[in-house]
């Protein structure tokens, strides 16, 4: 089902309004969408322009981070609605919750950068420091420097693999570097917050 999605959305991209489509999955992967806006955002600048490739990577850039800010408000109010409802996984664990916040905020900004640079579920992190209410400027620049540097070099893979960039995403390498990324990341918290 999910490839049917895939295919049916990278066959909208091949249209007019391929860039309004890239904006909308871009925005709503950030929240709750399961599909990123990577391939999109390759298929978009395959034999373009660099200045075409610059203004898609923004564009794809800034309605993530958007979504990500969203992510992060939905957050918020998870943790305010688990307070005031005195929702037990919530209310009963506040002291605990304040811990990890302290941990998290003291990474915030590169805990941002490696989810939003690797293939790591973005909307997780991003709503994860709203109910931490982690501070919002590192989360804010973590997120546009992982974003953006991940979203930079998809488009300059686009545009230098042209046709070949589809079977990159899917190879292993990709999924062993991303593996890898993740691994690093996780050796990271358990030394950071051990």
């Amino acid at each position: 089902m999910i490839d049917k999605l895939y295919q049916y959305i990278l066959n909208l991209c091949r249209g007019p309004r391929g860039s309004l489509i890239m904006s909308i999955v871009s925005f709503t992967e950030a929240v709750i969408f399961i599909i990123p806006p990577d391939p999109f955002l390759g298929l978009l600048c395959i034999k373009k322009s660099y200045k075409r490739i610059i203004n898609l990577t923004i564009i794809c850039l800034v309605t993530s981070v958007v979504g990500g800010c969203l992510g992060y408000y939905l957050g918020e109010e998870i943790y305010l609605f688990g307070v005031e409802k005195d929702i037990s996984i919530i209310s009963n664990n506040i002291d605990k919750i304040n811990i990890i916040r302290e941990k998290f905020n003291s990474g915030a900004f590169l805990l941002m950068v490696t989810s939003g640079f690797t293939p790591l579920p973005f909307k997780l992190f991003c709503i994860t420091a709203g109910i931490l209410n982690v501070d919002f400027i590192p989360f804010l620049l973590g997120s546009i420097v992982g974003r953006g540097l991940r979203f930079s070099l998809i488009a300059y893979l686009a545009k230098i693999f042209e046709e070949q960039f589809d079977e990159m995403l899917k190879s292993k390498k990709i999924f062993y570097i991303s593996i890898s990324l993740i691994v690093i990341l996780i050796i990271y918290l358990i030394i950071k917050w051990t």
